[in-house]
């Protein structure tokens, strides 16, 4: 399963931040500058980005197809996905960790360390 992109059933940072710990995750507030780019990488833990404002395109590098995400849409990444990500406008967003370790030392991991599944 890759990269998927769904309705976060939120208007507001607080309704994302009260989702995010009735999962049991742990938030964290995000920003990304008109187009800032991630280059293709990882992380060890899945993330839920829910987008507040502006917009968000993830590219789920398995598939090779190009998700666009906007205001009160849910981008849901499994741990180990190889994926990329930049805005073609400004964006907020709230990522939901699956540990409070996670949210605090969060960070892409290089392609060259993915494990082998």
């Amino acid at each position: 399963m890759g990269v998927s992109i769904g309705t976060g059933g939120f208007s507001t940072r607080e309704e994302a931040k009260s989702i995010i710990e009735s999962e049991g995750l742990f938030a964290r507030d995000g920003a990304m500058q008109s187009g800032d780019l991630e280059d293709v990488h990882w992380h060890k833990t899945s993330l839920k980005i829910y987008v507040l404002t502006g917009k968000f395109e993830t590219r789920d590098v398995v598939s090779d197809q190009l998700l666009n995400a906007g205001a009160g849409d849910l981008i849901s990444i499994p741990r180990q996905t190889l994926h990329a990500a930049r805005c073609p406008e400004p964006a907020t967003y709230v990522v939901g960790f699956e540990s409070e370790d996670a949210a605090k030392n969060f960070k892409p991991e290089l392609l060259e360390e993915l494990p082998e599944s």
